[in-house]
Parts: C-alpha cells; structure tokens; sequence
C-alpha cells in the first residue's frame, strides 16, 4: 500500500484532509490511515472518468486482500469471477463468458498466453505487486481492440509521475498453509523517483515461494448391468494427493521524459516468471471391472473384483511459465492536433520438459467392495486393505508427457486526434503479428526392469478423502529414472499410439492482425457522444500433422498439413455518457466486438484411429465469434470514494464455437468424429449492481466503516447443435447465474481491517451425450481477512487469512449428490510487514 508523505497531510474520521499542523495541534501522537478509502477513491474516479463502461483497482487496494495474483484481485469487481487451479484463481470470466473471450493487455500491449490450445491468457502468473492498476472494461469504444465479447482486462504498471517525489516501499511476508502445515516467504521491493521534474524511473521486484498440499477425490459414474437407465453408479473412484512448491517472481522497470507540457516518451517493461513444482500420488479403484448389483438406498456391492482394477501412480512435473511485455512509445502536442505512437513486444512461453508418472496394479487376491453414495464423495469399503501395502503392486508403465510452448507477438499503433472546441475527432492504425509453436507429447513404456516399489517409500501422506495406502518419494523415482530410464521403450502394439500422441496436438501458427479506425466525440452540455467504427482483417496461417493409425493398432502414417484462413470484421460502435451536476452518471452503449477461435480448434491437425474408430479434426476454416452488445448502467457517486450503480446488458453472440461428437460424417463414416463447428446463436441478458462507501456521516470512531456489495444477475441460453439433445435447454459453460461480492472494513487510528466475500453459484463446465452426464461446477464461497497496523508513519505490520470457510473446489455430474470432483486446500494465514518511505 501507497502512504502519504510524511507531514503533508492526514484525513479526518470524515474523510476531508486537514493540515498536518491543525492536527498535531490536537494530538501530536495520533495516526491516521486511509489506504482502502484512498484505494476505492481512486477507483471511483477511473470508473468516473471513463468513457465506456468499466470497472477497475487501483494499487493500494492490492493490500486490502490476501491476494496472490491479478485474477484474485479482479474477482472482487462486479461481473467479475475467476476459475481455480490449486484454489488459486486463474482465469478470469467477465459477466458469464470463457476466458478465451476476453483480451488481455499489460501496458496497452496484447499479452498471449501459455495454454497450448485456447487463447484464455491465466492472471495466476501476474502477482499483484507488479501493477499499479487494473481495469476491466466492459464496452470497448472504436479505438480500442475489438476482441473484447467478455470485456478486455487492462494490467497497468506504475510510472513514476504516479507519485509525489521519490517513493520507496517493502514489504516482508510469512504464510503458513493449514494442510501442509508449511510456511513460505514472500518479499516485494518498489521504487519510484522524479528528477528535474522532467525524468521518472519506477522500479519494483517481488518474489513469492509457497509450498502447499491439495487433497483431491474424483469419481466417475455410469450404468451398469442389470441396473435402471436412470441408476448410475460410480466406476472409478480416484484419490490424489497433490505437493507444490510454487514460486512466482516478478520485476518491472518503467522510464519516463517529460521534456516539457507538449511532449512525453516512455518505456514500459513488465516480466513475470511462474515456476511449479508437483507431485501427484493417487489411487485409483476400477470398480467396473467388478460385478456391480444394487443394494438400495444408494448402496452397491462389488464382487470379483479383480486386484489389478487397484493401481497407485506418481507424477512429477515442473512448469515454468514466463512472460514479458515491453512497449515504447511518446505523445506529441501538435499545433491543432495530438499524436500517440506504441511499438510493443510480448512473450509468453510454457515449458514442462520432464513430466513423467509411473504406474503400479495391485497384485493381490480378487475383492470385493461396498459403495456408499449418500454423503457426496462416495463411501468405498474394501474386503481387505492389502492394497495399501506397496509390496503388493508390480509395474506397469511409465507415461512421460513434455510440452513446451512459445507465444509471441509483435505491434505497432499510431493514433491522431484532432480537438475543437465541443468535439474531438480521432483516427488511427495498429498492426500485430503473432508467432504461435505448440508442441505436446506424450509416450507410453511398458518395456523395462521390473521395480520394486517399496524402493520409493516414503511418508505416507494424510488425506481427507480417505486413504491412500503407503506413500511414495518422488524423489526416488526421480534417481531411478535417471539411473535406468534408456532401458525402457514401448511395446509393438503401442509404437502407433505413441506417434499419435506425439504429433497429433503439435502446430505452428501465424496470425497477423490489421486494424483501422475512426471515432468522433462530441460534447453537448453534459451529454458525450461517441461514435465510430473500427475495421479488422485477420491473416491465418498454420502446419500441422495428420495421424493415421490402421485397423490393426500397430502402424502409423504421417503427413504434414498445412491451411491458411482469412477474415474481415467491420465493428461499429456508439456510446453515450450524461454526467449531471449533481453525481448521477448515465451511460449507454451499442457496438459490436469479436473473438477469434482458439488455435487448438483451427489448426489444421488430424487424427484417425481405425482400431478404435475414433477421428479427431481441426477446423481451420471457423469463423470468429460475433457479438452484438447493448450495455446501460445508472451511476450516483456518493462523495470522492462512494457510489451506487445498476448496470444492464444484453449479447447476441454469432457462430458460437461448439466441439461436437458424430458418428454420420460423410467423410468418415461409422467413425466417432469429434470437431470444433460455428453453432448457432447464443445470448446473454445481465444485471449488476454495485454499492460501496465510506459510512462518514456516522459519529466518532464509526465513520471509519467501509462497506460495499455487489452482484451479477445472468440469463444465457445457446443450442450447442448435438444430435440427441435438441430439446435440451443449455446455459453457456462456465457462465454462473449468481455472483455476489461483499466486504466490511474499518479504518481508525492506525488500524485497518477488512472482511471480504466472494460467491459464485454453480455453473456447467462440459456438456455430456445426455444431461445425465453434463459435468457442473459447484457454487463456491471464498472468505478472506485482513488486518493492518500502522505503528509509526513509515511502517506497518499485518495479518491476512485466505480461504476462512474452507470451501473445496467441487464438480458433480448430473444431479448435486453425484460428487465428480472435491479438491480441498485448507485456510492460508499471513503475516508481513511494510516499510514505506
């Protein structure tokens, strides 16, 4: 958190400013803090200011929560939620809508993103003491890109001209994980200086390691012989254990020179580096391999089970994600008009070069088993717990898995505007040229020594779900691999398998982008008008391979491919802004935006399994999402730091990309043929409200009371074109009808404390052959706390608690009581300090 300088100035329980002198008349030893109030004061003025409709945090909200990354930070603004990996939010939804449609931007520059198929860009990478601000913007106006169906998320890192004269911050931080019982360390660095008023340089570090445990249950369900079509068992039930040690580090250096009030030049550069290290230990029970009879009242029994349905397995992986944006750029005050330019560069890279995971089946006598589902996960009762002996299991493969991924783009902009008196017009171009290379393997080998697993024992690991049996050292199976891994290589009958796995996901991509616009602004008393239209082509280019595997499994054909696409989108946009004298705003919009499809459902892959009758195919010819949006909203601005706001939006999405599954395509007939197609329309209505402010007309020591709620109202709807559910009503994945937010803080002498909310009702996340199967993901609530005391003018001391209510990650298929997936994290506690100068 930013503090004010020292003496300059101090804030009233009312919130005014007062001298600092008047107040050390009073009470020499008194001192105030408003870091949330000064936070969501400047909050409130970007939202204000903007033309379109947006939302946004600034820098010194970051310390309000016990937030790791940016995608934690945005969850708390309305219309704004996030999906987890290891309980930590990482890809960010704005109003209902996939990552995937969204545009990210570090600096005004597009930023990629690591995943191999899909364009979501994960904020888990980005940890909040990089950026300054961070701004959600829900109606893009003509200057800005148009691949924003979602919104675009805008990452800002500090100039030093930010600040008032030179700047130093610290902060020191220990946090404790309650099911690994670990405490990791975090530290962060940032300074900031203007000289001769005329040169800035912003300087800031950080580095974060934490090393924490998941406990995960997953199950699968289906029929089962002599059972109803309606009764569905579970068939696999899996137990995981999960370790990381997760680091995130992050630096940002940012030049600015201002030579005088006409002419500004800057450089903006951002770098982050995610590293993960896991291990995976599961068990995993087959239970369909048994005879499965019904026993009532959600019990089952399982007989014949044969031992080796039973399996322990082990993976170990390291991820390290990097990205880096630089841009350069300056802006010119011409004599009747203003010049803004912008080279920019990013790169964002995914390499995981040594997954590999061993597996082990049970050998031990036939069982049989208990299934209980009436709590949720599934109660499972063995005959005998041989299966937690490691002595008891024999090798069986090993799977090794190494992607990496390269993203790259280029860009250059230059934009012009001429002002009048009541009006502005602005014209501009942008470029970008975007380098994608995705290569993803995999390989199974059966053929080796045998390997005692006793030799990998290690402490056997606490799990919530139940047990695992004895544990393992991935440690152990690391020395083993890299004393005997070149003994090992796979069957004949699993060559042609290997093959497609290797090469049938890998591609490389180009895609150059050229845009243009045009947009008028017009001021008529307190009514802004903008309107403008903004065109862009979009080049595809793209190699990948075509995977052939014949009737008998054993031998594989390949053969590059290669296709090229392109497409032109014109999109028109009108927004409207009445600001009265009295603190009430009204905005309008209606334009249109675009996403283009992932590069994983347009590459021009292909591969067909004749033993399994089994086609997977690219579709390089996919049109883009296009989006027609209408978006209202109500603004009444309480004071600097207060507001309430109704917004309304509608989208009326065209060529809604679906992935489909048939088996009557004329290409391949009789084969189960999965592809990517434009489906039909789907629409999205919304509601949001948001209310925050400063309680100040509450007398004495309660006017430092902050409180703030906020809400998201979704309807969507959207036919995903898939034989056999026509008739089905569909929500769009990942769209949750309900998301609320709320939070409680208090600031006084010193102390600053908030309480804060976040829940997110249940929303569906893979469509099944029949809704039996839909997979859904549960409502959530995260819980977080945090308290700072400012016990001098420059340093503070703090407490943040993460995950208070001890939610887990829950996916269920179906109906609520079939539980597919629990993943619990336990709570997180921190304590830190901060030195500001």
């Amino acid at each position: 958190m930013a503090a004010a300088p020292a003496g300059a100035q101090q804030v009233a329980p009312d919130g005014s400013v007062v001298a600092a002198a008047a107040a050390g008349a009073v009470d020499l030893e008194r001192i105030e803090v408003r870091p949330q109030l000064e936070a969501q004061t400047r909050a409130v003025e970007l939202k204000r200011d903007a033309n379109g409709i947006q939302d946004g945090i600034a820098s010194d909200s970051m310390g309000d929560y016990p937030d790791m990354n940016v995608a934690e930070s945005l969850q708390r603004l309305p219309g704004v939620s996030v999906t987890r990996d290891q309980g930590e939010g990482r890809f960010v939804v704005v109003r209902g809508l996939d990552a995937a449609l969204n545009s990210v931007s570090i600096d005004g520059i597009a930023v990629g993103t690591p995943e191999d198929s899909s364009r979501g860009a994960p904020l888990d990478v980005i940890p909040t003491d990089s950026t300054e601000r961070l701004r959600v913007i829900k109606s893009a106006t003509p200057d800005m890109p148009g691949d924003a169906i979602g919104g675009s998320v805008v990452v800002e890192s500090a100039s030093a001209f930010d600040r008032d004269g030179r700047s130093l911050k610290g902060k020191i931080e220990a946090s404790h994980q309650q099911l690994s019982g670990e405490t990791s360390p975090k530290a962060a660095f940032n300074y900031s200086e203007v000289f001769n008023d005329t040169f800035g340089v912003a300087l800031g570090v950080n580095y974060q390691k934490r090393t924490f445990e998941s406990d995960n249950t997953e199950a699968a369900y289906d029929t089962f012989d002599g059972g109803a079509d309606d009764d569905l068992v579970v068939t696999e039930l899996q137990r995981r254990k999960y370790t990381i040690e997760r680091e995130r580090t992050g630096a940002n250096l940012n030049l600015d020179w201002h030579p005088d009030d006409d002419n500004r030049y800057y450089l903006r550069t951002l770098y982050s580096r995610f590293d993960d290290a896991e291990t995976r230990q599961r068990t995993v029970f087959g239970l369909e391999d048994g005879s499965i009879s019904a026993l009532g009242n959600g019990r089952y029994q399982v007989d014949d089970l044969p031992a080796d349905a039973i399996s322990k397995r082990m993976r170990y992986r390291t991820k390290e994600e990097n990205t880096f944006a630089a841009s350069l750029g300056g802006e010119n005050r011409l004599t009747n008009a203003v010049l803004d330019y912008r080279l920019g560069y990013t790169k964002t890279r995914e390499r995981v070069n040594d997954e590999m995971e061993t597996r082990f089946k049970y050998d031990g006598d036939d069982l049989s088993a208990t299934i209980d589902q009436n709590s949720g996960i599934p109660g499972l009762s063995l005959s005998d717990n041989g299966w937690t002996d490691s002595a008891n299991y024999k090798f069986d493969r090993v799977v090794l898995a190494p992607k990496q991924v390269d993203d790259s783009e280029r860009s250059a902009q230059v934009n012009i505007r001429f002002d009048g008196d009541h009006a502005s017009y602005k014209f501009g171009v942008l470029g970008r040229w975007r380098e994608r290379a995705v290569n993803v393997d995999e390989a199974e080998l059966r053929k080796g020594p045998a390997v005692d697993l006793t030799t990998w024992n290690g402490e056997t690991l606490d799990h919530r779900g139940g047990p695992l049996g004895q544990g393992m050292s991935s440690a152990a199976m690391r020395r083993w691999w890299a004393a005997n891994g070149n003994l090992y290589s796979a069957r004949p009958q699993e060559v042609a398998g290997n093959v497609m796995t290797s090469l049938e996901e890998d591609y490389t991509a180009n895609e150059d982008i050229l845009a243009a616009y045009a947009m008028g602004t017009w001021d008529i008393g307190a009514l802004r008008v903008i309107g403008g239209v903004r065109v862009e082509n979009t080049q595809f280019e793209a190699a990948g391979n075509q995977v052939d595997i014949d009737a008998d499994g054993k031998n594989a054909v390949v053969t590059p491919r290669t296709a090229s696409n392109s497409y032109t989108n014109v999109l028109p946009g009108l927004h409207l802004r009445y600001d009265t004298s009295n603190n009430w705003v009204l905005r309008g919009a209606v334009n249109k935006t675009v996403a283009r499809p992932s590069f994983g459902d347009v590459s021009p892959r292909l591969g067909v399994n004749r033993d399994d009758m089994e086609v997977r195919v690219g579709n390089p010819m996919l049109d883009p999402y296009e989006s027609t949006n209408l978006d209202f909203s109500i603004e009444r601005y309480l004071g600097d730091s207060g507001i309430v706001s109704l917004g309304l939006f509608n989208k009326s999405i065209d060529g809604y990309i679906v992935e489909t599954i048939t088996d009557e395509d004329a290409e391949y007939p009789g084969f189960d043929v999965t592809r990517a197609i434009n489906g039909d329309k789907a629409k999205v209505f919304g509601a949001e409200f948001n209310w925050q402010q400063q309680l100040a007309f509450l007398p004495g020591a309660w006017s430092g009371l902050l409180v703030g709620v906020s809400g998201t109202w979704l309807d969507t709807d959207y036919d995903p074109g898939i034989a056999g559910r026509h008739n089905d009503d569909f929500t769009l994945p990942r769209a949750s009808k309900n998301v609320y937010s709320a939070h409680v803080g208090y600031e006084w002498a010193g102390f600053s404390t908030r309480l804060a909310g976040v829940y997110r009702s249940e929303y569906l996340d893979t469509i099944g052959k029949n809704s039996a199967y839909d997979i859904y993901v549960a409502p959530h609530t995260q819980l977080d706390f945090s308290l700072d005391y400012k016990f001098s003018k420059n340093m503070s001391v703090y407490f943040e608690a993460s995950n208070l209510l001890d939610k887990p990650l829950e996916l269920y298929q179906g109906v609520r009581s079939r539980t597919l997936q629990n993943e619990e994290y336990g709570r997180t506690y921190a304590v830190g300090l901060k030195v500001a100068l």
